[in-house]
């Protein structure tokens, strides 16, 4: 088993040993070399450069949509905040509106109260007075009655005659 152990660890620092690099400048390293610059110049013109454009185009776009956005939605709370502000005004002048109903209900109200109060108390001294009128009436022919009635009920309870002078007495 240690055996193994050390083949592996002898060909792990053979494989380092032979992961260095040896370069080599020759004619084919700068080929090479040109070669990769001239791929960079004309990706750069073919595909980087409208890639670019596109990109910066497009958030171009972006930012223009964002700032749009922004500007509606400011625009949106500048009505909205509007609104409100009529909503209160309105919502004021209706509560003032209500108040003014309110007093003038609350006058009304006074008045018939007041005029049903005087049709009431009119109408109890015409009653009063009909009803004073008639116990008048009524004390005066019991007045009239009252001589011969007295007479009457002596004349029973003393079983004999008495006149209504007598009686008076």
């Amino acid at each position: 088993m240690l055996g193994i152990f050390q083949t592996h660890s002898s060909s792990a620092e053979h494989l380092l040993m032979s992961s260095a690099v040896n370069v080599d400048l020759d004619p084919t390293f700068f080929i090479h070399f040109i070669l990769f610059g001239a791929f960079v110049v004309i990706m750069k013109d073919l595909i980087f450069d409208p890639m670019i454009k596109v990109f910066e185009r497009r958030e171009k776009m972006t930012t223009g949509e964002i700032e749009e956005g922004r500007t509606m939605d400011e625009e949106a709370i500048k009505i909205k905040e509007e609104l409100d502000e009529k909503l209160d005004s309105i919502r004021r002048e209706a509560a003032a509106d209500r108040e003014v109903v309110r007093a003038r209900v609350k006058k009304v109200e006074t008045e018939l109260l007041d005029s049903a109060r005087n049709a009431m108390t009119s109408k109890l001294d015409e009653g009063m007075s009909k009803l004073h009128t008639e116990v008048k009436a009524i004390e005066a022919d019991l007045e009239k009655e009252r001589a011969p009635l007295a007479a009457a009920i002596a004349s029973k309870v003393l079983g004999r005659e008495v006149d209504a002078k007598e009686a008076r007495a």
